[in-house]
């Protein structure tokens, strides 16, 4: 197998240089310089049969490139999640490596063209180097990412070819091999362990990426994950390439690969020539590879360009060409009968031709070389186009970097200092700085569209280059409503439909139409000084993020924390029933929190009536078959609201006794089904299957009616109500989606804020609405519930009417304790801040004693 691989990849070489090279002008090519292959540090050739390479076999072979090459060098970037060395290779010719710096420069003034001549940028223009980055395996199982990118930059470092020389003088190249080092060790890890047993290519079972899983591509506009932050702030941010080639593989039974244009809808805040250049790319891909006699290749279909969660270029004056290749059984080879193969509805039909798929595959072997080599001839053709069409890419790149900066409509954000969450805006003011949003404050009150605003407003103005990623964040969704055919059922969105951040944070933020005038400073990377407190007897907080993030560092230093019971007045100024007291013994503690997270504690000298409050004993169900909302929980907890927890798999449920452990337990966001069953039994090692089970339900009763507060967050709600017997029933179940959809959306409820569960939340509650239950509930006390009007904040939702009046947040008693159901995510993609209270108020309160 090892010599048909090696053969193979000679002859896909030789043909993809010819023709990825075929038109590029001709240079004298130097003396040869040995440059190591992989498979002479990886042992194996990469695509070689059940061959998978860990993340210090790839480091090793890059090393090796680095030091026997004068056109690669490696970086390490900084760490992974877990500790892991995250690295970029640059690759060009050896000429451009001596001035790589002179070349970013240019570039960097092409992203912000502000004040740049007519005639300077004619000079840049003419004089510039495309600008290419690379990203392989973001997603850990699709394993091929890795070993193309190590044969593309053997490619590129080892070839003698002048037309390789010209491409290489032309476009700077920016590859990171792995996207997701720790992935790729968990997955090869696992891979190797199966090898020889039934359960050889099976996903792991755990999130491959430690909080993340999938959703490690859905990051790109909240930048809370490391790799995400180190990608943008050390590659997006520095280089601004003009085109991303987001390498990744998709299902076995359609396509062999995709390539744009994307499918319908794209955000409408993305310049229309980017929607254009990156469709004309992705069809030179796919003519390329279609030219190589490979077959199919489709266009047009499956992937959409909506959300800006998994496109940073897009509104950064560049384009994302994203590729989807079949895949394998990581690399185990799997065999597809022309039966099986399937389409998506109307999009393409994988037995017959048509334009958006002219020469369809016809089934039979596929492995992981013919996973690494469609990557690889994608990555040349990404690389043939930009190199020859390289003034195209920069005019382009300036023309819509112009656009952005002359945007008037509408002519600003601002976002008023006095906020509910301090904290919420130092995070939303952070994501608009990591995403290149110039953000300035007013030195003086000023007016603007029909408002005065006071001293210390924040001011977001559309004159500038990264205009369209901050109306992107700032204002609200409409997406529309697309069906599968006239009259039918909705098109499923790609991911999903809303990503307006002041709803999900709790900030509030104005659109302003006209220009106005008003004295402003620009801000800078560090938040706003916080002032010393003064001495008080306590003090007082609210139930904001950077509160409840305060909370959880208090309790686990020992502070002694009341939770009050009743409003109080201090100082002429009402404080809500919830208002968290802290000794003033705390001052210094409080003081740091507050600089760190954006807590804002206030003196009081009031004491009402209240609970005292100590750390709760959380426990978090960790199934085996992963689920991605328990990884972002694990997150929150962990990174953001310091709540101390501990994990509990299928065993550990199941052998009850669980009220003597905890005082919370949380299942987060999993089909019931899942929850109940787990992996079926033959699917997976016997240690990873079977779910929950009987004796899983019944501790879990148990452990409710020993006093014990069980939290169901959204879907997991179904589990709860069936397993436990409350009569409460979701009012959404078995609805056929052409009557009620509501795809990934923003929605209102009104919450009953004189329930303990529900202090700390606004009144109107903008909820993270996925094909969520809604309750009706006959016994329990409803926490909210949406009203009679149309709940549609931003996004797309269909069947409004089926809300009316039906319960989010429900809070039903059973023996001592409650259960419960949160039929919502209310710690979605760490991101909506402005109902994480809804979760936290449930485990704090399962703790609180008089």
């Amino acid at each position: 197998m090892r010599s048909l691989v090696r053969s193979r990849r000679v002859r896909r070489l030789a043909a993809a240089l010819a023709l990825a090279c075929a038109a590029l002008p001709a240079q004298a090519a130097p003396a040869a310089t040995p440059v190591p292959a992989p498979e002479s540090v990886l042992g194996f050739v990469p695509g070689e049969d059940r061959r998978l390479a860990d993340w210090g076999q790839v480091l090793a072979y890059l090393r090796a490139l680095d030091a026997a090459s004068e056109r690669v060098s490696v970086e390490e970037l900084g760490q992974t999640t877990e500790g892991r060395p995250f690295v970029m290779a640059t690759v060009t010719s050896e000429a451009n490596h001596a001035r790589l710096e002179e070349i970013r420069r240019a570039n960097a003034r092409l992203a912000d063209p502000r004040g740049l001549a007519d005639d300077e940028a004619e000079r840049l223009v003419r004089s510039g180097k495309a600008i290419v980055a690379m990203a392989y395996s973001i997603h850990s199982t699709e394993v091929g990412g890795t070993l193309a990118a190590l044969e593309l930059l053997h490619t590129l470092a080892a070839s003698q070819d002048e037309r390789v020389r010209a491409m290489l003088d032309a476009v700077v190249l920016l590859v990171i091999p792995s996207h997701n080092p720790d992935g790729t060790e968990l997955v090869c890890r696992w891979y190797r362990s199966q090898l020889g047993t039934p359960f050889e290519g099976t996903a792991p079972p755990s999130l491959y990426h430690p909080y993340a899983g999938h959703d490690n591509n859905r990051d790109w506009y909240m930048f809370t994950l490391p790799e995400t932050r180190l990608t943008v702030e050390r590659l997006y941010r520095r280089w601004h390439p003009q085109i991303v080639h987001d390498v990744h593989q998709m299902g076995s039974r359609g396509a062999r690969l995709f390539v744009p244009p994307y499918a319908d809808p794209w955000e409408p805040n993305v310049d229309p020539a980017l929607t254009a250049a990156v469709g004309a790319l992705g069809a030179h891909v796919a003519s390329r590879l279609t030219t190589q006699g490979r077959s199919g290749v489709v266009t047009g279909a499956l992937f959409d360009a909506w959300t800006p969660a998994r496109a940073y270029p897009h509104t950064h004056g560049g384009v994302r060409l994203l590729s989807e290749t079949a895949s394998a059984r990581l690399a185990t080879p799997i065999e597809v009968k022309p039966q099986e193969l399937e389409g998506r509805g109307a999009e393409y039909d994988p037995r017959r031709a048509s334009a958006n798929y002219p020469a369809p595959w016809p089934g039979g072997t596929w492995r992981l070389a013919d996973v690494v080599e469609t990557q690889l001839q994608a990555s040349l053709a990404v690389l043939e186009h930009a190199a020859l069409n390289r003034e195209h890419w920069l005019r382009t790149f300036l023309a819509v970097n112009r656009r952005a900066v002359a945007r008037r409509e509408p002519f600003a954000f601002v976002i008023p200092p006095e906020q509910r969450d301090p904290a919420a805006v130092r995070r939303l003011v952070e994501v608009l700085r990591t995403g290149e949003v110039e953000l300035e404050r007013a030195r003086g009150a000023f007016a603007a569209g029909e408002r005065r605003y006071p001293q210390g407003t924040l001011v977001v103005r559309m004159q500038q280059p990264a205009s369209g990623f901050a109306k992107t964040l700032l204002e609200r969704q409409q997406y529309p409503d697309l069906r599968e055919y006239a009259g039918g059922p909705p098109r499923r969105p790609y991911d999903v439909t809303a990503h307006t951040l002041p709803l999900l944070l709790g900030v509030e933020v104005e659109t302003i139409a006209a220009p106005f005038a008003a004295e402003l400073a620009a801000v800078d990377a560090a938040p706003e000084p916080i002032r010393p407190l003064a001495r008080a007897p306590r003090y007082a907080l609210s139930h904001s993020s950077g509160d409840l993030a305060a909370l959880g560092r208090l309790l686990a230093k020992g502070v002694t924390v009341r939770w009050t019971l009743e409003p109080f007045e201090e100082d002429g100024r009402r404080l809500p029933a919830g208002t968290l007291l802290v000794p003033g013994s705390a001052r210094h503690t409080l003081e740091a929190l507050a600089a760190e997270i954006g807590s804002a504690p206030r003196p009081v000298r009031a004491e009402p009536r209240g609970l005292a409050l100590r750390a709760p004993r959380v426990g978090l169900y960790r199934s085996w078959a992963p689920a991605m909302d328990e990884g972002w929980t694990r997150f929150v907890f962990e990174k953001e609201m310091f709540v101390g927890y501990r994990s509990l798999n299928d065993r550990d449920v199941r052998a009850g006794r669980l009220a003597e452990r905890f005082d919370a337990i949380v299942l987060p966001d999993q089909p019931p089904a899942t929850l109940r069953a787990g992996y079926a039994k033959g699917t997976m090692p016997d240690e990873y299957t079977g779910g929950l089970g009987e004796a899983g339900a019944a501790a879990l009763r148990a452990f409710v009616e020993a006093g014990g507060t069980l939290v169901a967050l959204d879907s997991a709600s179904g589990y709860a109500i069936e397993e436990l017997g409350l009569k409460v029933k979701d009012a959404l179940a078995g609805v056929d989606s052409r009557s009620f959809y509501g795809p990934g959306s923003i929605l209102a409820a009104t919450v009953d804020t004189n329930a303990p569960l529900g202090q700390g939340l606004p009144e109107t509650l903008p909820v993270w609405f996925e094909d969520s239950p809604a309750f009706e509930v006959e016994a329990g006390r409803v926490i909210a519930r949406y009203g009679e009007g149309d709940p549609l904040l931003s996004g797309w939702l269909l069947g409004k009417e089926r809300l009316r009046g039906r319960a989010a947040l429900v809070e039903v008693p059973l023996g001592r304790g409650r259960v419960v159901l949160i039929g919502f995510r209310p710690q979605y993609r760490a991101q909506s801040r402005v109902s994480y209270a809804a979760l936290l108020n449930a485990l704090y309160l399962s703790a609180a004693r008089p």
